[in-house]
Formats: structure tokens, C-alpha cells, sequence
């Protein structure tokens, strides 16, 4: 069975979901291939009115894996290789269609903006969440990253839930025990969940206690009540994240508003945590509650409980030490270089339901 796997970017997401696994799968023997943005090897061919006539260059493949298709010709390239008998996986990590007005993919993935010209580019801007449920809808199938992002993307039933997983990079940064709160995000693709906290951080401050941000600190000030920006972080990549965050970091927050892009986020950020050996606390969303019940961190709803299970942790080294230990424990059991079968399960029934479609369909 030959793999094509199409990466949407060289980030967190493209990483995480389908470079890092691609890349244990074929060193163990799968013939996968990744094709990254600046390389795709694919070609369409466009017809007089705009439309996807035919996909190229795709001979000898049995599984196509793509990434968040939220391109307008790319979706409907998806039921072009399916009839030339091509099994089409699409995995999805979140809910665009819930994303906040104030995160910079708003505008680009809006569907009212596809269509027009846009002002900075000249181009036609061919993104749109639409088009990702499209091609959810026409793929063999939908891979995603938490149950709740099955009901938005595979109602059809052809969803398979891949958890994310973290690279054995992860468990060799070296960790520092210290009492410094910090907030490994920013406010760009978390404009509301700091609120979450009320004033927890600013009292913690107030009273002596460090904060910092990994990552850009513009704005955090204000969102978490402070009187200027915290120290930060940015223009760390996805390579060199797990060490910044360990080096940075002695008590991790994880907060995120009640929302329905945020119930379908994946547990990767406390996840995070845990394998680097930060104890950390978090708002009680699906998945972080998920990972806590494994014995990973602790839960907080209400800025009163951010601010009590925060301030034991800043006072108690002991007590950090455990919850590392135990974050640690947890983690261990999520590393991808044991797990990355699973993308290939996932991929070997994409293969299969598309043998029997095409059967049913002769």
C-alpha cells in the first residue's frame, strides 16, 4: 500500500499530525512518502469555468493523506481521486467553523470571503471552512484528533479518532523546577481564553510570584490583568518548542474559554506539560479532563480555584515535584514513536473502505 502524505504547513499541526508519524512509518518500512507545501508533485488541470476537470501525477498510489483541504480546487479534487479509485484521507485537528473572530484564520477561512479579491495579494482567495466540510463529506476518510470533532466533519461515520502524540524529542529537555507561572500561547490564537482566569495571575504577581509567556507577550499584560506585557518568548519553532517551554516554564497554565471551537480542542498543550515535567493547571474542557483523569495535572473552573491550586504549586516545591512525576507517568503512555500504528490502522481502512466502495460501485 503506497502513502502520500500532504502536510497543510511545516508548524505545530503539520508536524503532529501527519510529518512526525509519516516519518516512524517509513523508517519502519511503510511506503510512505511526504510531499511538503513547497513541494506538492501534484497537479490539476482547471477547465474554461474555473472548475477541477482532472488530477494529475497521481499513478501508482493507493492512499492520498491531506491536511485540512480548505482550498476551493482541492476539495473538489476529492471525489476525482476517489473515482479514479484512490482512497482519500482528510484529517482535521480543529473546528474552523467555530474559529474566533479575532484569530488571524478568521478572514482567510470565512466562507463569506471566498471569492473575492484580496486587497493585499491580488489574488482570489479560494479558503473557506466550506470547503473543508466539503471534502470531509467526498472523502473515504476523516481522521481527526478528539470525538468531538467527528460530529462537525464525519457524521457520515467514516471519522477514525487519532489522539495527538508527542515525539520523543519531548522527553529529553531538560527541565529546571522554579515557581514561575507561564503561559506557553498567545493571545493571537487565544484571544479570550485569559479571561478564564480573572484575576488570578494578577494577584499571584501582586504577591510576589514570576509570570512569563512562551511566545509573544503582545497584549498579554492587559489580558491577564497586569500593568504591562510579561516577559516572552517568540520566534521559537516546532523544533525547538519543547526545549523553550521547559527551560521557561516552572508551573504551566492551560486555560480555555467555554467555547465551542475550544470543546473540540485536542489535549496537546497539557500534554506538553506533562511529558517536559511541568505541573500545570487547566480550565475543565473535553480533553484536558480527558488527560487529567489518566492522573495528569489538576482542573480549575472558577478564578478563585486558578488562583488557590496555583498558589500551592508556586509555595510547594514538593508538591511540584509530584505532579511532574505523575505528569511524566501519563505522558509516557502517549509517546508517538509507540503509537504511530495508529495512523497507519487508519490509513490501511481508508484503503480498504475504498476497495469496497469501488466494488459496490461496479
Amino acid at each position: 500500500m503506497r502513502v502520500v502524505v500532504y502536510p497543510a504547513d511545516t508548524g505545530g499541526c503539520g508536524y503532529f499530525r501527519l510529518i512526525w508519524p509519516a516519518e516512524l512509518l517509513a523508517a519502519a518500512g511503510h511506503d510512505v512518502e511526504i510531499r511538503p507545501p513547497e513541494d506538492r508533485g501534484l497537479k490539476l488541470r482547471i477547465g474554461a469555468d474555473d472548475r477541477v476537470e482532472d488530477v494529475l501525477d497521481v499513478g501508482g498510489v493507493d492512499v492520498l493523506v491531506f491536511q485540512r483541504l480548505t482550498h476551493e480546487w482541492m476539495a473538489a479534487a476529492v471525489p476525482l481521486l476517489r473515482a479514479k479509485g484512490i482512497a482519500v484521507v482528510v484529517d482535521v485537528d480543529d473546528d474552523l467553523t467555530t474559529v474566533h473572530p479575532r484569530n488571524p484564520a478568521y478572514e482567510s477561512m470565512h466562507p463569506r470571503f471566498a471569492g473575492r479579491v484580496d486587497p493585499r495579494t491580488r489574488q482570489v482567495r479560494r479558503h473557506s471552512w466550506q470547503h473543508l466540510a466539503d471534502a470531509c463529506r467526498a472523502a473515504t476518510l476523516v481522521t481527526v484528533s478528539t470525538p468531538a470533532l467527528l460530529d462537525r466533519y464525519a457524521r457520515h461515520g467514516r471519522g477514525h479518532v487519532i489522539h495527538n502524540h508527542l515525539p520523543d524529542s519531548y522527553f529529553g529537555a531538560a527541565h529546571e523546577d522554579s515557581g514561575v507561572v507561564g503561559w506557553p500561547a498567545s493571545l493571537a490564537s487565544h484571544p479570550d481564553d485569559p479571561a478564564v482566569l480573572g484575576g488570578a495571575v494578577a494577584r499571584l504577581v501582586s504577591e510576589g510570584a514570576a509570570f512569563r509567556v512562551v511566545g509573544d507577550p503582545t497584549g498579554t499584560g492587559a489580558a491577564f490583568g497586569l500593568t504591562a506585557d510579561p516577559p516572552g518568548r517568540t520566534g521559537v519553532d516546532v523544533h525547538g518548542w519543547p526545549a523553550a517551554v521547559a527551560r521557561d516554564v516552572g508551573i504551566g497554565i492551560a486555560p480555555l474559554a467555554d467555547t465551542a471551537f475550544n470543546r473540540a480542542k485536542s489535549w496537546l498543550k497539557p500534554l506538553e506539560l506533562s511529558a517536559l515535567g511541568v505541573p500545570w493547571v487547566a480550565s475543565p474542557r473535553a480533553e484536558y479532563a480527558r488527560l487529567h483523569e489518566r492522573g495528569a495535572g489538576v482542573l480549575a473552573d472558577t478564578p478563585r480555584r486558578w488562583y488557590r491550586e496555583l498558589r500551592r504549586l508556586v509555595d510547594n516545591p514538593a508538591l511540584r515535584a509530584e505532579r511532574a512525576e505523575a505528569g511524566r507517568a501519563v505522558a509516557e503512555g502517549l509517546r508517538l514513536s509507540a503509537n504511530a500504528w495508529r495512523w497507519a490502522e487508519a490509513w490501511e481502512r481508508a484503503h480498504e473502505v475504498q476497495k469496497t466502495s469501488r466494488m459496490c460501485a461496479a
